[in-house]
């Protein structure tokens, strides 16, 4: 089940940066920079009626934020290095919908020209339309009925390049990157939980967040 799975690899993301925020962080300055953060906001709404007291606080602020960024920026680039990797996974899992029975998608080939062939339930509607300036080559297609197969895409040397395919029901990866120079047009999808649906990736950080809170709090 797809939103189950998302909850899962998101709740442990939380978790992981729950620990690797723990690990590169001094958590005492950190907490110093937030309440000195609070208390120059206080002195800006405090003092509102006296200008050089409100401009001196918003320097003030402004210096706080950067020793604040400063303090987690270890822990930002550690996990950021590792979500940059695993996104583009997880958008082709989880942001990209099947192929539409009855609607149509343009498959698009990179660099080269060749022949394309489909699976079954899967038509090929136009010849193929090549582009010279971005050396594309492009086809409609139209899925006809559900399924999950290969297109295959023969070169002019005779080597050939597979591609995954699915239309219709949702399957776990209907977007699967298994050749990077043959793209297929997928529609954007949501992931709905309880009636709310909302891109992946905000149940991702909402779901991630709460996870990390919770252990943070239990530790």
């Amino acid at each position: 089940m797809i939103p189950a799975s998302l909850a899962a690899l998101s709740a442990i993301w939380g978790v992981l940066a729950s620990l690797v925020f723990r690990r590169f962080t001094n958590r005492r300055a950190v907490r110093k920079a937030i309440n000195h953060i609070y208390a120059h906001l206080l002195e800006i709404r405090l003092y509102s009626e006296e200008p050089s007291l409100v401009w001196r606080a918003q320097k003030a602020l402004i210096v706080g934020n950067l020793r604040f960024l400063a303090l987690i920026a270890p822990a930002v680039l550690a996990m950021a290095i590792p979500f940059a990797l695993l996104y583009p996974q997880l958008d082709a899992i989880y942001g990209v919908a099947p192929l539409e029975i009855g609607h149509s998608a343009t498959v698009t080939l990179s660099g080269n020209t060749g022949t394309l062939e489909a699976p079954q339930g899967i038509r090929i509607e136009t010849p193929p339309v090549k582009d010279s300036a971005d050396r594309e080559v492009s086809w409609r297609i139209r899925a006809l009925a559900p399924t999950r197969g290969t297109l295959r895409v023969t070169l002019p040397d005779g080597a050939t390049i597979l591609r995954t395919i699915a239309s219709g029901e949702r399957t776990l990866s209907p977007n699967r990157r298994s050749e990077s120079s043959v793209e297929i047009d997928y529609p954007r999808s949501d992931v709905s939980v309880a009636g709310l649906a909302f891109p992946w990736l905000v149940w991702f950080v909402v779901i991630s967040a709460l996870s990390a809170t919770v252990f943070t709090l239990s530790a």
